[in-house]
């Protein structure tokens, strides 16, 4: 049996490399990637889980997968299909609204290029919104920021992108955020989204918009504006920052009405080829109480991050202490207190 199966796999090895290595005046191959990730987390309360907690590193005292990615993209004459998988608990908690399932369409994406400057994608998108993103091996902090967890995950629907030199400028339609389906929602309310932007040398600027559906299932509404940028000061330094602003309207009771923000700065020193530190200072506000934290106050987030590449791995000790004006976390006893730290080993990996 086992000779069989080796037989089979030396076939369809070489009937790829044939199709592959064939015709070089036929469309493009796919192209494959991917990623990788996992870590360790020591929170300092001992505590399972902490009533105010971002994305994805919920877990204490044991050793998480994170996620496994793998991406296909071909393209041929003015269109291309880009498909990007997720398997693990983060891409489950990316796709919240799907049916629960540690295997995830995270994006699918479909696009055609009308010009050289103008092109229509259609399908399933991360969010424009944010600073961080949703793979590990793109962040230089493991943990995630309280304006990502607060932020939309990503889009449904179609957009346009315009670009012409350095200016890029984007608009669209989609489903509820974070819905792949409106029929799940349910709603047939949809959600606007908007982008200008700059792509300098050694910087970048982006003004981000949102405006739609918050929760189908209530008669809220959420707008958003967004603010990214980066720059590369020399070899070694570079910072980044991230404000953004959502007002959450309540459709028959303005008195309901309420806002959330948060500021978020980024710094980055590479020592030398294969170590860097990563710091990132956040001021989150939700005085109000309606961010997926329901703080009802404000934190100071400090997340110091250690990156050791060797090849395509990154290792990531990590360190992280949160400071809230409200008891929003718990200690040892369990009693809420104002302040919470905790440590994690990561690790990530692409290919």
């Amino acid at each position: 049996m086992k000779k069989v199966l080796a037989i089979l796999v030396l076939a369809l090895t070489t009937s790829i490399s044939f199709a592959q290595d064939g015709d070089s005046s036929g469309p493009p191959v796919t192209t494959f990637g991917g990623s990788a990730d996992a870590y360790y987390k020591y929170d300092f309360s001992g505590k399972q889980l902490q009533p105010t907690s971002t994305s994805f590193t919920n877990a204490n005292d044991s050793f998480q997968l994170g996620m496994a990615s793998i991406e296909a993209s071909h393209s041929w004459k003015k269109a291309s299909v880009f498909v990007d998988l997720g398997f693990g608990s983060r891409a489950s908690e990316f796709s919240y609204n799907d049916e629960a399932n540690t295997f995830m369409i995270k994006q699918l994406m479909f696009t055609y290029e009308l010009s050289d400057k103008f092109k229509m994608v259609f399908g399933s998108f991360g969010t424009h919104v944010g600073y961080e993103l949703l793979d590990a091996v793109d962040n230089k902090n493991y943990s995630m920021s309280y304006a990502f967890t607060n932020g939309p995950f990503f889009n449904t629907g179609v957009k346009a992108i315009y670009t012409s030199g350095k200016f890029t400028a984007m608009a669209g339609i989609t489903n509820p955020t974070d819905f792949k389906s409106a029929l799940d929602a349910p709603s047939k309310n949809k959600t606007f989204i908007a982008q200008v932007g700059y792509v300098g040398d050694t910087g970048s600027a982006y003004f981000n918009f949102t405006t739609g559906s918050n929760n189908p299932s209530s008669p809220k509404n959420i707008t958003q504006f967004d603010f990214v940028a980066s720059k590369k000061l020399n070899d070694k330094f570079s910072l980044g920052f991230n404000g953004t602003y959502a007002m959450v309207a309540d459709d028959f009771d303005s008195d309901l009405d309420s806002e959330w923000f948060s500021l978020v700065g980024y710094a980055s020193y590479a020592l030398n080829n294969s170590l860097s530190l990563a710091y990132r200072l956040e001021y989150f506000d939700d005085k109000d109480g309606i961010s997926a934290n329901a703080i009802g106050g404000n934190v100071l987030g400090n997340t110091l991050s250690l990156n050791y590449k060797v090849g395509n791995l990154t290792i990531i000790p990590e360190f992280r202490y949160d400071n809230s004006s409200e008891d929003s976390f718990v200690d040892s006893d369990g009693v809420g207190t104002g302040s919470n730290g905790f440590v994690l080993l990561a690790t990530t990996y692409t290919f």
